[in-house]
């Protein structure tokens, strides 16, 4: 499978359809504003590691963000009402990366605080990813030209 932060983007809002199919959900900040109560998925900051054989650990943070009318009735009811589904159902969740294939993916360190009215639903993705290679190796050997040398016999 191919682990990309389109793929990873698209699976996660996929969940957060699943569970409330009436909220929109953006990946970034909508220009004219946006209609609550919805979804925003950003990502945080987020390493990459090498490791053994061209292969990298990659942490991946993400910021799920769910924004509804201020001041509303039962509003906090409704944020706490959230962060019970985005704990189970983020706990591993199905990736999709186009190809018609699905992994399941863990989120580790999951955490929710609310903000300015703001539920923050933060976890981290971390997969082990290899970089494809373009070129066979052996199929680009180069000709050496080196002589042995023969010492004198005695």
């Amino acid at each position: 499978m191919i682990f990309t932060l389109q793929c990873v983007s698209d699976s996660l809002a996929g969940v957060l359809k699943a569970g409330y199919p009436d909220y929109p959900v953006y990946g970034s900040p909508v220009p004219q504003g946006a209609d609550p109560p919805c979804f925003f998925i950003f990502f945080m900051p987020s390493t990459i590691e090498g490791q053994v054989d061209e292969r990298y650990m990659r942490d991946l943070g993400v910021d799920i963000v769910f924004v509804q009318e201020r001041c509303i009735v039962d509003g906090n009811a409704r944020i706490l009402e959230v962060a019970e589904y985005l704990d189970g159902a983020l706990e591993l969740f199905p990736y999709h990366d186009g190809s018609g294939g699905t992994a399941l993916v863990r989120t580790f360190e999951r955490q929710w605080k609310i903000e300015d009215g703001e539920l923050h639903y933060q976890s981290h993705i971390k997969q082990r990813v290899a970089v494809p290679r373009d070129t066979i190796r052996m199929q680009e050997m180069e000709e050496n030209d080196a002589k042995v040398k023969k010492g004198k016999e005695g």
